[in-house]
């Protein structure tokens, strides 16, 4: 079958026949390397795409995301990987996102701490450290290794993991802008005030 004969919009569920009737193959080490194939260029694409998505969101291109969205292709391409803008969080992701969250939340909560979803966007999951966790060294431990994990194996469309500090949050959107920051106490050493 060639490319002109399949619209755009049907190439991916032939993708998966396809790969159905290969997985069927007697050799399972077929299979095999079939699905690591498909893996890596699914990484490769998903990475890149998403990369892409962030530099024009960082230039406020959220018109041109919105534009890109409508046309069929690339609004087919950006939807396959759960990217652009335009259209709501699918809730195959949030349910995957809160599967991930209820096998790491038993952990967290048990050192007194709680995992807050703040937004699900172009496969990055924003979340805030509550309670004790908040500000712990051991929490980039936890998030790293439970919940980055956790989140791979639920949701095929996870990018990265990215963490809210909720003070920061709250500053910013009491002030407009951020608090800087305390910085350490340093000894004072008085008698040299020319230096």
């Amino acid at each position: 079958m060639s490319e002109d004969e399949l619209p755009y919009n049907e190439i991916m569920a032939h993708v998966g026949e396809l790969v159905d009737e290969i997985m069927a193959y007697p050799d399972p080490t077929v299979g095999r390397q079939v699905e690591e194939l498909l893996d890596w260029v699914d990484v490769f694409h998903r990475e890149g795409l998403g990369r892409l998505i962030d530099m024009v969101r960082q230039w406020r291109g959220e018109l041109f995301l919105e534009d890109a969205a409508r046309d069929f292709v690339i609004g087919t391409f950006l939807e396959t990987y759960d990217l652009g803008e335009g259209r709501p969080v699918d809730s195959a992701a949030e349910e995957a996102v809160a599967a991930a969250l209820e096998e790491v939340r038993p952990f967290v909560e048990s050192h007194g701490g709680t995992i807050v979803v703040d937004s699900i966007v172009d496969g990055i999951v924003t979340v805030q450290m509550l309670g004790s966790c908040d500000g712990c060294p051991s929490s980039t431990a936890t998030l790293t290794g439970g919940v980055e994990t956790a989140l791979r194996e639920h949701w095929p469309n996870f990018r990265k993991l990215e963490v809210v500090d909720p003070v920061a949050e709250e500053a910013e959107a009491t002030n407009g802008a951020a608090t800087p920051e305390a910085q350490p106490v340093l000894l004072q050493i008085r008698g040299h005030e020319g230096a």
